[in-house]
């Protein structure tokens, strides 16, 4: 979501005369987007903040703002103990920045598609103004932002705000814009993203939308909550070719008791049926998740039943982290019982039973002939490139003089390195 809302601010500077600058050192405008959804996340954009006050110095008429969550989250103490800033936004306050800035709008002239009736509700932002696109085969699309859940250890919707939806005719030429210069992945963006609803139209019917548009051949989202999976959207998501066979959904927890004390609004059961359903269909889609180790008053009991979920679901990959409390959650308030290191140590515990089952996921892909979407050449060997299959793993193949970034290609799974496949173009 970050990653999006800086390339639709770039768009949006451009709109109004700005343009990038070639480096750091010889910019008017540097503003940082920030990110609230860890301490740690914070604490590192501070240090980037901190690393600008030299510029500063020797260009007086330099002008730095720091926009997204933390500036919500921190507020004018952000101004206190970082003078040399000259503004802050949050997240719903972009549309400040050419009066701030001083910036005035040329003549601009919108993607060339199919236009509809607008009347935007998630930006205000111009509706023509799209972001930029970062890369020539897929593209970021946020349809929702904002939260509702209120989980118990989250920032997010204090900073972010309620849940809103975003006008599907604006998602729609948005994406069609984007397909117009080539991209055929499109990830649909929101908090809770499953939870989208526009006058009536739900998220599988978005997404039914969304697959009619021609030239997008694959469809991802991220991310959504297990409370909003229905009948309807496994329905799409199980027969709609266009949509790919993984889905990130966080459970964070595999106990019941401690998901009902993170406010998570759904059970263990609940979450395993969402599995049953993709994977019954789907022995190899890929689910990914989020896991918090150590939460306040987790016992060992509780602990085990996180690990014995992992066992059970097979992830095929997961973001993993030891409970930090985030000021202003409620969680925060609780009591702790866990050491540092007796939650580094949990933590430790499910890396390491994740990562077995992980090399397993990734095993069973070999043998397979798969649909590699071709992203970049390899960093590492300039005779290889980079891509990715349905169910979100990374494949490695030997280049061919015809590969471009965006192309299709079909391989066969030879080896697994580490997590990663290789495979040969058939």
């Amino acid at each position: 979501m970050n990653e999006y809302d800086s390339a639709r601010l770039a768009a949006f500077l451009e709109f109004h005369g700005a343009t990038p600058a070639a480096s750091t050192e010889k910019a008017d405008i540097i503003l940082v987007n920030t990110c609230s959804v860890r301490t740690k996340a914070e604490e590192n954009a501070i240090t980037r903040i901190r690393d600008l006050k030299p510029l500063k110095d020797k260009n007086k008429s330099l002008k730095i703002g720091v926009l997204g969550c933390m500036a919500k989250n921190r507020g004018e103490s952000l101004l206190k103990n970082l003078p040399f800033l000259d503004f802050i936004l949050g997240p719903e306050e972009y549309e400040k920045l050419p009066e701030i800035l001083k910036l005035s709008t040329l003549n601009y002239q919108p993607p060339a598609v199919h236009q509809r009736k607008s009347n935007s509700m998630m930006s205000q932002l111009s509706t023509n103004v799209f972001a930029k696109l970062s890369n020539n085969h897929s593209a970021f699309i946020a349809i929702q932002s904002g939260c509702n859940m209120k989980c118990s250890y989250c920032i997010v919707p204090y900073v972010r705000g309620v849940e809103r939806y975003r006008e599907p005719d604006s998602v729609l030429r948005e994406i069609e814009a984007a397909a117009a210069k080539g991209i055929s992945e499109i990830t649909l963006l929101g908090q809770t993203v499953n939870g989208y609803r526009y006058r009536g139209l739900s998220f599988a019917g978005l997404l039914s939308r969304v697959a009619d548009v021609k030239k997008v051949e694959r469809i991802r989202f991220m991310s959504p909550h297990p409370k909003h999976y229905t009948g309807e959207l496994l329905e799409i998501l199980l027969s709609e070719p266009k949509i790919a066979p993984h889905v990130h959904l966080p459970v964070q927890s595999g106990s019941n008791s401690i998901l009902k004390k993170m406010k998570r609004q759904y059970t263990r059961e609940n979450y395993l049926s969402i599995v049953e359903s993709l994977r019954s269909s789907n022995p190899l889609y890929g689910i990914t998740t989020d896991i918090i180790c150590g939460y306040p008053g987790e016992t060992e009991e509780e602990f085990e039943e996180t690990l014995s979920l992992l066992r059970e679901v097979r992830f095929d990959s997961a973001f993993m982290f030891a409970y930090s409390p985030r000021k202003g959650t409620p969680s925060a308030l609780e009591r702790e019982l866990l050491s540092e290191e007796q939650k580094k140590a949990r933590l430790q515990k499910t890396i390491d039973l994740q990562n077995a089952i992980t090399l397993e996921r990734a095993k069973l892909m070999l043998g397979r002939s798969e649909k590699i979407l071709l992203e970049k050449p390899s960093r590492r060997d300039s005779g290889e490139w980079v891509g990715k299959t349905g169910n979100f793993k990374k494949a490695i193949v030997k280049a061919q003089p015809s590969f471009k970034e965006g192309m299709y290609v079909n391989c066969m799974i030879e080896g697994v390195s580490g997590h990663t496949l290789r495979g040969i173009v058939e």
